[in-house]
């Protein structure tokens, strides 16, 4: 499956806007901001699926813009999610859109796809929101990958100049406790990876690496109104204008990742199962 680069550009921005207008991002408020980085995975996706059809998988849904986007190009396009995660929306939504959605606990369920049957997977900021260790479901994912599939994976740099900034102001990367203390279950981060925990992870899965990024796209760029907007929040919650001073200081930090790309925010990894 190949498409010039303008394709997948317009691809990506029509896939975004009709997302943008389903009750999802309207009524559940998980709007979907256009970032270069979201259409980097894309990209990644698309070289890895052959010239016509092809299977592809995604796993954690969200808005899912990828699946929905890959379903338009022909593919036979899954995702799953699973309801203490995710929401029971992002799966009836994407099941509206086309793509095939199925509810799995993954690392405790198989995933519901036949072993050796999919060409490229997608676990886009997943690994960090596994209770335990991502073993089984790498393990699985392997299973389902054709020979020579591949997968691409992203996740939060675990020592990005973000979070190093944030504890020198005095607040704690992680989700205050008192936002899920009364919850079932806690959706949130569980592990957060340095760069080397991230590629050894799937080289110990037997994986073989192929790409690996390092990518800025939230310095610069996410609006915060004060200082104590820093601290992790609901990526549903409305943000307020950012004050020059701050947006000054998150350009120079963003400028400073340019310098030294082991402090960007995230990492993609793109592995191949051989």
């Amino acid at each position: 499956m190949q498409d010039t680069e303008a394709m997948l550009q317009q691809l990506y921005r029509e896939t975004c806007d009709e997302y943008n207008r389903c009750p999802l991002a309207l009524t559940g408020g998980y709007y979907h901001e256009p970032n270069d980085f979201t259409l980097l995975q894309l990209k990644e996706v698309v070289k890895r699926l052959p010239a016509t059809g092809g299977v592809f998988l995604d796993i954690g849904t969200g808005c899912g813009i990828i699946p929905r986007a890959i379903h338009k190009l022909g593919a036979r396009s899954i995702t799953v999610d699973w309801s203490a995660t995710g929401t029971d929306d992002a799966i009836v939504n994407a099941r509206a859109a086309g793509v095939e959605g199925y509810y799995c606990q993954v690392g405790y369920e198989l995933l519901p796809i036949e072993e050796s049957s999919v060409d490229c997977v997608l676990l886009a900021d997943v690994i960090e929101h596994l209770l335990h260790s991502p073993k089984p479901v790498l393990q699985d994912i392997r299973r389902v990958l054709k020979e020579r599939g591949g997968c691409i994976a992203t996740t939060p740099n675990a020592l990005r100049l973000a979070v190093r900034a944030k504890v020198a102001l005095g607040y704690s990367n992680w989700p205050p406790v008192m936002e899920y203390f009364d919850a079932p279950f806690h959706a949130g981060h569980h592990h957060e990876y340095t760069i080397q925990e991230f590629r050894g992870a799937f080289r110990r899965s037997g994986f073989v690496e192929e790409t690996f990024l390092l990518h800025e796209t939230r310095l610069g760029r996410t609006p915060i109104a004060s200082f104590a907007d820093i601290r992790t929040r609901s990526r549903r919650e409305p943000r307020g204008q950012t004050p020059t001073a701050l947006r000054i200081l998150s350009s120079t930090l963003a400028l400073l990742t340019t310098l030294i790309p082991q402090l960007r925010s995230e990492m993609l990894l793109v592995v191949s199962k051989r």
